[in-house]
């Protein structure tokens, strides 16, 4: 498995899928896992994966690396920056002598970014877990944006569109989240939902914090940024005009400055990086997730609704999961909308309570982290022909 990002500690949706991934097909299949690092894991990170049963290979990249990788994209190169970034010749070199001395059955790289890690025609059958339509998720940002910041994201747009593409062609099995994220990329791409971990994320009904909203996610993370500044300017406010006891607390590690100065607005804080996120949630009277911008699964999502934390949401944070707005959450457009579903909630409380108990059941029975590596084994031997 290649993997530019190690998944211990998980901050990152990728890292958590990858963590779960590992633990679960660790128990039935020989895993190495290299780590094509930007910087070292330490210690304590590679023995927590080495716990897991996996053999970990670290192939350092170096952030000198960076600048020349991503010159070349100034100079012709046609490959998304995505891409160059993490790509380097010595540790490419270092990757096709791992995989040529393991007689390994399956290669399988997570993200676009370890794509060009993958061996070439004749080595083994090759697995890429897109996670999400990366080129949905640029297009958004660069719709989202203005000036130069979203002329560069609609470049890497079309970059990334045609890298997908491309890559989609050449692997045994390319898989995404979603169905949205399917669609984006073609019918060759395998639906692998992702899961949450129900025993960490434990179900909850008492000792909720009256009237307090949560935001949790990775705070430096462009989509939750967009939604966590939308949230505070413009839903949170509405809410607090109609209930002025309601607070909102925004969660997750490394807030972006533009997150961390939202706490200067009245009723909202902003905490970094927790301990642990299931408390947060469970504390909460109502998640609130305005995501306008990004793809795939939404982790926090789910997470929210393994606690028993009724959602509310926008449809883009609804759409990939299997729930009935109105019976597992409650989903609104705009401002209005979702601080409306907020306050009904809100001052309804057995109501907000059905909800909870009705997502809680369904994370039970359809996202689970088990069903979701499944998903993956499944891949690995379609790739190989069985």
């Amino acid at each position: 498995m290649l993997a530019t990002r190690f998944p211990v500690p998980p901050w990152r949706g990728d890292q958590v899928r990858l963590y779960h991934h590992l633990r679960v097909l660790a128990r039935r299949h020989e895993i190495v896992l290299a780590a094509l690092a930007l910087r070292p894991p330490e210690a304590a990170a590679r023995a927590a994966v080495a716990a897991l049963g996996v053999r970990v290979e670290v192939v350092p990249l170096g952030l000198l690396g960076a600048a020349p990788a991503l010159s070349r994209a100034l100079l012709g190169d046609p490959r998304p920056g995505q891409v160059l970034l993490y790509l380097r010749r010595r540790a490419a070199a270092r990757v096709r002598a791992l995989v040529a001395g393991g007689r390994f059955d399956v290669v399988h790289a997570q993200l676009v970014r370890a794509a060009p890690y993958l061996p070439p025609a004749g080595g083994p059958p090759a697995v890429v877990d897109l996670i999400d339509a990366l080129s949905l998720s640029f297009g958004r940002r660069a719709a989202l944006g203005r000036g130069l910041g979203a002329q560069v994201a609609a470049r890497e747009a079309r970059r990334l569109a045609r890298f997908e593409r491309a890559l989609l062609g050449r692997v045994g099995a390319a898989l995404v989240v979603s169905e949205e994220d399917r669609a984006a990329l073609g019918e060759r791409a395998r639906v692998v939902p992702n899961g949450v971990d129900t025993e960490a994320f434990a179900y909850r009904e008492e000792g909720r914090v009256p009237a307090r909203l949560v935001f949790a996610g990775n705070l430096g993370y462009f989509p939750n940024v967009d939604a966590a500044r939308w949230l505070a300017a413009e839903i949170f406010p509405r809410v607090r005009a109609a209930l002025p006891q309601a607070t909102l607390r925004i969660v997750g590690a490394r807030p972006a400055r533009a997150v961390r100065r939202l706490a200067v607005r009245p009723g909202v804080s902003v905490a970094g990086d927790v301990p642990a996120m299931a408390p947060e949630l469970g504390a909460a009277a109502v998640a609130i997730i305005p995501m306008r911008a990004g793809a795939g699964m939404q982790n926090k999502v789910l997470e929210a609704m393994a606690c028993g934390t009724p959602v509310v949401a926008t449809p883009r944070a609804a759409a990939p999961l299997a729930v009935r707005p109105g019976e597992h959450l409650l989903v609104a457009e705009d401002a209005a909308g979702l601080a409306a579903a907020t306050l009904t909630l809100l001052r309804d409380p057995a109501r907000a309570r059905a909800l909870g108990r009705a997502a809680r059941a369904l994370v039970e029975r359809c996202y689970r982290w088990e069903d979701s590596a499944a998903g993956v084994e499944a891949a690995w031997l379609a790739s190989r022909g069985f």
